[in-house]
């Protein structure tokens, strides 16, 4: 009898909607005004950062395509380096996939004040808390549900990213674009930081591969999936950033708290602007939704490694982790709530350069893991070889040019994980099954 998480499976259509939404959401809309604060050498980062992403992308297609599993960071992390490094990899890759939920939701929040108004900390925080309360109860409908809606989303979402750039040339001002470093900065340190910053546009880039067991046909699907919605994500990035600076000079757009809805205005008028305030909303909603379904499946894979505890891996009747998936949902209102006290209040910059650091720590497990797959079975790839040499060097660059802050919330997430890591060890040697 076929089990039941099995029943659905999503199509090649669903899951490339869903890569381009775990990436091509929040990132799109404030991505232009963070990377004005780079002046024009901001495309310059957003082309290297495409580059090592299009790289990264590869290393997972190649792992997809070659080795028997098919999966994330933390299923090759396991394969090729054993249960303990296993284990805190996907600890941290499942922490990752809730905790940077908070950024994006602020992000759909300041759009949608374009029509509230602005709201209150406390208003805004109980905003917050029910967008991801819906979206769970969402996700917890089952995976046909999920991809449906994700489908529409993505639609949405990408038809505005790709007119914007069309109208933009009609509005271009090129002067605008003469300012290539911002004042008192060399171009070789803004072109490293503009580098780094722009491969938040690019986290999750990896999330189509956590999702195996609900995939037609995962090992040919899974690959040409992931690396076609990262080059579409890449390309839109490119072609917005670049109407933004030549509609918005980089020096205005670097304040702008809704960048892309004030493009939108002065390209279409403010007549639009409830229009404009929803669209965005529902875009950054839809990238939100592909993520909350994302840190489901992740924790529901560990469980059945049984490298999480059973309750993770509890399905309800319609298929889906409700357990994993409410989890995740409490650790987000936690750090929603956490976002809003002084401490971290209006700390967005600092927030993405740490998911930077905690994704690009996971790639390079993943890039190790498919050199040992290499060492291994004596590929003599030389494009294989290339490519993971390369991707393996963009990773190391972005990590040592990341200043040591940025590996706080790395570091609080491996620390987080060792007294569960010790709990199921001991479980484990008592002969327990490991469950609560």
């Amino acid at each position: 009898m076929q089990s039941k998480d099995n029943r659905v499976k999503i199509g090649f259509l669903g899951l490339v909607s869903m890569v381009i939404g775990a990436q091509l959401g929040a990132s799109a809309f404030l991505m232009p005004a963070q990377m004005a604060r780079f002046r024009t050498l901001g495309l310059g980062g957003w082309f290297l950062g495409c580059l090592g992403a299009i790289l990264i992308t590869l290393v997972f297609s190649f792992l997809c395509i070659k080795t028997t599993r098919v999966g994330g960071p933390h299923v090759y992390a396991r394969m090729f380096f054993g249960e303990k490094v296993g284990f805190f990899v996907t600890w941290v890759y499942w922490c990752g996939a809730w905790a940077c939920n908070p950024i994006v939701i602020s992000i759909a929040v300041n759009y949608l004040m374009s029509i509230t108004g602005i709201l209150s900390p406390i208003e805004k925080l109980m905003l917050e808390i029910t967008i991801i309360v819906l979206l769970t109860l969402l996700n917890t409908r089952g995976i046909k549900v999920t991809s449906n809606v994700e489908i529409v989303l993505t639609i949405i979402k990408i038809m505005p990213l790709i007119i914007v750039p069309i109208v933009a040339l009609t509005r271009m001002n090129f002067e605008n674009f003469t300012e290539l470093t911002p004042e008192n900065a060399s171009v070789a340190d803004t072109l490293i930081k503009a580098t780094i910053l722009s491969f938040w546009g690019f986290v999750g880039l990896e999330e189509g591969t956590s999702p195996a067991s609900v995939v037609n046909n995962p090992r040919k699907t899974i690959p040409l999936a992931i690396v076609l919605g990262t080059a579409c994500v890449a390309m839109i990035c490119i072609l917005n950033t670049v109407a933004a600076f030549g509609v918005i000079h980089p020096a205005q757009l670097e304040n702008e708290a809704a960048p892309f809805a004030k493009i939108l205005l002065i390209l279409f008028g403010g007549t639009y602007n409830n229009l404009i305030g929803i669209t965005t909303f529902l875009i950054c909603i839809g990238s939100l939704n592909a993520w909350v379904f994302f840190s489901g499946q992740i924790a529901q894979s560990a469980a059945k490694e049984g490298m999480f505890p059973g309750i993770f891996a509890k399905l309800n009747r319609h298929g889906a982790p409700g357990c994993a998936l409410w989890i995740g949902a409490i650790g987000t209102g936690v750090i929603l709530f956490l976002q809003k006290s002084p401490l971290c209040a209006d700390k967005i910059n600092a927030f993405l350069d740490m998911s930077i650091v905690v994704y690009i720590a996971l790639y390079t497990t993943t890039i190790l893991a498919h050199m040992k797959f290499m060492y291994q079975t004596k590929v003599k790839s030389v494009l294989q070889i290339f490519v993971s040499t390369l991707a393996l060097i963009f990773c190391g660059f972005v990590l040592y040019n990341s200043d040591w802050f940025n590996f706080l919330a790395l570091g609080i997430m491996l620390v987080s994980g060792i007294p569960i890591y010790f709990f199921r060890h001991r479980k484990g040697a008592n002969g327990k099954q490991w469950s609560f």
